[in-house]
């Protein structure tokens, strides 16, 4: 993994943790449990990490959704 993927991810954990007032611990085992680190997160890195914070938590957000975690 590339640096600036892991500080994406560092990124992306944080602002959803503080988001949904759940530890980081809980957010980024969220993120691997459904696959979003690897399937999504890591992947689309290049594209993804050109949007605001406020654009990448709400996407986020409905990427949750659609895994069943978030009503």
């Amino acid at each position: 993994m590339k640096l600036e993927h892991l500080d994406f991810i560092t990124f992306c954990v944080g602002n959803l943790a503080d988001s949904l007032h759940w530890t980081a611990a809980r957010v980024y085992g969220t993120l691997r449990a459904t696959n979003l680190l690897k399937d999504y997160i890591i992947p689309c890195y290049d594209v993804l990490h050109t949007f605001s914070k406020e654009y990448i938590v709400e996407d986020l957000f409905q990427a949750l959704r659609e895994k069943g975690v978030l009503v």
